[in-house]
């Protein structure tokens, strides 16, 4: 992907030398152009861009270190001399190497071989960095990489947005501070990932979790994560590397499509399907069905349009929600609804609740343009737990129907010898 054209400056050295060094296989991707002067000042280094400038100090002459520094700007500065020991701190530190002199051939070319396989690792290491750099910048889940004790050492851009911070402000700190958490929510553990970064280590190998995180901005937000040890070359553990997709949304709406699945659109309340959802979680406790019905409920949508029908359906359960309040309310279907109690609820309480209901309809609905609302009340029970659902529904339906039959507006309780009336 990359390539580099190297211009080095040869300045001083003796013909052999240079003859040695130019020489030199170029590394893969990169290409050489020799530039030879006897002074550094005949090279004109203040007009010409080298990438590598090698120069006995002959060849500097009167110009200081700090001078060829300057002029050579961004250049590679080698000085080859007899004399390393006299060169002072300072001048040490505008050098990027010193070779010995008298540089001869042999040496010449080792050295600059050196000198390129450095060059040609320093290009890779730099590219390795741009990639991962980028890599994790474009992407949109959060990115981080941890030390041992939990503190980050890299994250990406996604993160810094997230938790509204710079990366250099994020670097060495922890999560709570990161967060925006107080100190006694982090240190109690709660919405934070410090337990399961230290499973990851223990585990020695990489982890799928779903966890939480307490943001100082955003709130909480459900993660997706998946996590992996860092490993040293002697096979140490180093820290951890996380990668987060935040699914907060994604699982809000999923949540909102299973919730317009389980529920009836008109009034809210969960459908047949989720009835028996929630009798799969109750399937041997003893129950008590309660089936209900509005009575002459066509007449309303005949003589005052379905609009009042719509009206009529929403009353009946909303008065069904705030009657029957430790019973699973459900629009089964049409003007037909069940209440179910799981649990052992004695049957008393709930004859007394489904009158309740039956006075409260009646109150509420009085003052509707289509006049008094009533309800027939089937209710079966099977204390062993061991009815199937269907056939105590059809037991709740059959006292159902014969309220409706004979005693409209009642509430009539199954038996095995039908009816008892309420």
């Amino acid at each position: 992907m990359y390539a580099v054209d190297l211009t080095i400056l040869l300045a001083g050295l003796p013909a052999d030398t240079r003859e040695a060094i130019a020489q030199v296989p170029a590394q893969a991707r990169f290409t050489h152009h020799f530039v030879q002067a006897d002074t550094l000042y005949a090279a004109q280094l203040s007009e010409q861009t080298f990438s590598i400038l090698i120069f006995t100090e002959a060849a500097r002459g009167a110009l200081s270190l700090a001078e060829v520094r300057q002029a050579a700007r961004t250049a590679c500065c080698i000085l080859v001399t007899a004399e390393p020991q006299a060169l002072t701190a300072a001048e040490l530190l505008l050098l990027d190497d010193v070779w010995p002199a008298p540089l001869t051939p042999l040496l010449g070319r080792y050295a600059f071989g050196q000198l390129t396989q450095q060059l040609k690792a320093r290009k890779e290491a730099w590219m390795e960095h741009m990639y991962w750099q980028t890599t994790i910048n474009t992407s949109p889940d959060l990115i981080w990489y941890k030390d041992k004790i939990g503190a980050h050492v890299e994250v990406n851009d996604a993160f810094c947005q997230a938790v509204g911070k710079t990366k250099a402000d994020i670097r060495g700190r922890g999560h709570y501070y990161i967060w925006g958490l107080t100190e006694e929510q982090y240190t109690k553990g709660e919405f934070v990932c410090n337990e399961t970064e230290e499973a990851v280590m223990q585990a020695k190998r990489p982890m799928v979790l779903d966890e939480h995180v307490l943001s100082k901005n955003n709130g909480m937000r459900q993660l997706r994560t998946y996590k992996s040890p860092l490993f040293d070359e002697d096979g140490s553990i180093l820290g951890t590397v996380g990668v987060a997709m935040d699914v907060t949304k994604e699982r809000e709406y999923q949540e909102k499509l299973l919730r317009i699945a389980q529920h009836d659109p008109l009034t809210n309340l969960p459908n047949r399907r989720y009835f028996y959802e929630h009798v799969e979680a109750h399937v041997y406790e003893p129950k008590c069905l309660l089936s209900l019905d509005i009575d002459a409920f066509k007449q309303f949508n005949d003589s005052f349009g379905h609009q009042v029908g719509d009206k009529v359906l929403r009353l009946f359960a909303e008065v069904m929600c705030d009657t029957f309040q430790h019973g699973f309310v459900t629009r089964f279907g049409g003007d037909e609804f069940l209440v179910l109690y799981t649990g052992g609820h004695a049957l008393d309480y709930i004859r007394q609740a489904a009158e309740m209901f039956r006075r409260t309809l009646r109150d509420r609905s009085a003052a509707m343009p289509s006049g008094v609302v009533n309800a027939s009340i089937g209710i079966a029970c099977d204390t062993s737990g061991q009815l199937p659902i269907d056939n105590l529904y059809q037991r709740a339906d059959a006292a159902l129907y014969y309220a409706k039959q004979h005693h409209k507006g009642h509430i009539m309780v199954w038996s095995e010898d039908m009816p008892e009336e309420g």
